[in-house]
């Protein structure tokens, strides 16, 4: 460890829904010097429901903290912490300081009627157009309108609510504040950038107003460590604790992608696609999420629930049985399955087309369809398990360029990250679908990072984020748009959309079907 002694570094802390993270990066030359890593503690008391307990939350966290400190030497310079944490969810302080009950995480559906009754009041969509979000059961508003009707004695113990890193913050510092990115998924006044009693009447909770604490800017220094944090932690008295942001936002600055242009898809499970912009974003109506980012800057996010990760698993496991069975024995691996698949098949896939709603969500953006289910069209006898799989790196790249479309804004850069981006083959044929320039950075933990890029921009270590991301961010691999492909591409893209025009009315008709048969069982 001798050559670590004397570097300054920076924390960042990832407080996810099924684990927590913390490294450490030289603030100087942004190499990983330390990481550590634990699931998250969470409580499931029945099917809708999904909490945390905050203290076991905190003392995970914090033994996260300390096993990094742990692999750093004596003399080691703690420049600043930063915190980037799961957005939405109910975690409440009283009066004294202390939470009020177990906190209430974003994947909880207990206030799903709540929302329905006034997402269906609302039928000039004003709630959309002031917030930019589609929102779901576990937001702050439903949640707290759901427990004012449910638990009422515990909602008049409430005094503040915050977010999980908000939560994490608190405990390091002993300050009450949150900022801009998680103000953002109560949802806020998106164009004002600051709360709606709009929003709060329509829910029935306008006293609730007074529980958002002091919003901060993401990368404004929020306090210091206490002395009790310290010890948990083993991180310096007095260490710089920035406000941070939520995880969202922290992945795209994480990657370095937050400027006019720039872009980030997420290639894990579902694909998320998300776009930095100077003002803010409401299309395609009624679909994804909206953050706040740093700088004055707004964060649109669209996603497609069940067209990553799982479209490809799915295809390898349930066409190609044999090749699924030696990867399962280690004679392949899956990667040089996809890799051999793309190299044996040709750009267009003889008119073989993939629609990748697999979830049973189904179609959640550019427009939402919960009918919508996957589809091959133009499958035959002579179809291979290779051209499946072709077909799925080309149908999720096809959606993928729908959702982009869909957003009013220019894109001239995607950067890729998730699981997915360590394909080669898929991130070519992504980048020859939309005809623009691919980057996978070399990040590890981009959420973490983000977190940490925002610490020391708060100490003025970095000029800005720009400044940050060029010291920070190590770029990876890079793809470029095979020119050759474009007409085919540009041929495919507008059959894709073509087809979903018939699609639709097939989907209400299987749905119909499907669950009229289990009526009748």
């Amino acid at each position: 460890m001798g050559e670590l002694s004397g570097r300054t570094v920076l924390i960042g802390v990832d407080k996810g829904t099924s684990s927590i993270k913390t490294i450490a990066v030289d603030a100087f030359t942004g190499e990983l010097l330390a990481e550590s890593g634990c699931p998250t503690p969470s409580i499931r008391t029945g099917s809708d429901r999904h909490e945390e307990d905050c203290e076991k939350t905190w003392k995970t966290t914090a033994r996260t903290i300390s096993d990094v400190v742990a692999q750093l030497p004596a003399g080691t310079a703690y420049l600043a912490l930063g915190v980037t944490g799961h957005m939405g969810g109910l975690w409440a302080l009283d009066d004294d300081g202390l939470p009020v009950g177990n906190a209430i995480c974003w994947p909880d559906a207990r206030a799903t009627d709540v929302l329905d009754d006034v997402i269906g009041r609302d039928a000039e969509g004003t709630l959309y157009s002031l917030g930019g979000n589609a929102m779901i059961p576990g937001m702050p508003y439903p949640l707290l309108a759901w427990t004012k009707v449910h638990d009422p004695e515990r909602y008049a113990r409430i005094s503040t609510v915050f977010m999980a890193k908000d939560y994490v913050n608190y405990r390091l510092t002993g300050v009450i504040a949150t900022e801009e990115s998680d103000l953002s998924f109560w949802p806020c006044d998106l164009a004002a950038r600051t709360t709606s009693d709009t929003i709060f009447d329509a829910f029935g909770i306008p006293e609730a107003v007074r529980f958002v604490p002091p919003v901060r800017s993401s990368a404004a220094v929020l306090g210091q460590v206490t002395a009790e944090a310290s010890e948990l932690t083993g991180l310096p008295v007095g260490t710089v604790v920035a406000a941070g942001c939520g995880d969202a936002t922290a992945n795209m600055i994480g990657i370095g992608a937050q400027g006019d242009g720039q872009a980030t898809t997420t290639l894990g499970t579902s694909l998320m696609n998300g776009t930095s912009s100077a003002e803010p974003l409401f299309d395609p109506p009624g679909v994804g999420f909206s953050f706040l980012m740093p700088d004055g800057r707004w964060q649109r996010q669209i996603t497609n629930s069940g067209g990553g990760t799982l479209c490809l698993d799915w295809v390898v496991q349930t066409f190609c049985g044999d090749t699924a069975s030696d990867i399962a024995d280690g004679r392949t691996t899956f990667g040089s399955v996809v890799e051999h698949a793309a190299a044996t098949t040709q750009p267009g896939n003889s008119g073989l087309i993939f629609h990748p709603y697999l979830n049973t969500a189904g179609a959640t953006a550019p427009f939402v369809n919960v009918q919508a289910r996957g589809s091959f069209v133009g499958f035959g006898p002579d179809t291979s398990g290779d051209q499946l799989i072709r077909a799925v790196l080309e149908g999720t790249a096809l959606a993928i360029r729908d959702c982009y479309e869909a957003m009013p804004t220019d894109i001239t850069e995607i950067r890729l990250t998730g699981g997915g981006a360590r394909s080669a083959a898929w991130c070519q044929v992504i980048a020859n679908v939309m005809q623009k320039q691919m980057v996978v950075p070399d990040v590890a933990e981009s959420g973490a990072l983000g977190a940490a890029m925002l610490a020391g921009v708060a100490v003025d270590h970095y000029r800005d984020l720009a400044h940050a991301t060029t010291t920070l961010v190590r770029d990876g691999a890079v793809y470029d748009p095979d020119p050759t492909t474009s007409t085919t591409y540009e041929d495919m893209f507008a059959t894709y959309r073509a087809l979903l025009g018939p699609l639709a009315p097939a989907w209400a008709r299987q749905f119909a079907f499907s669950h009229s048969g289990k009526e009748n069982q």
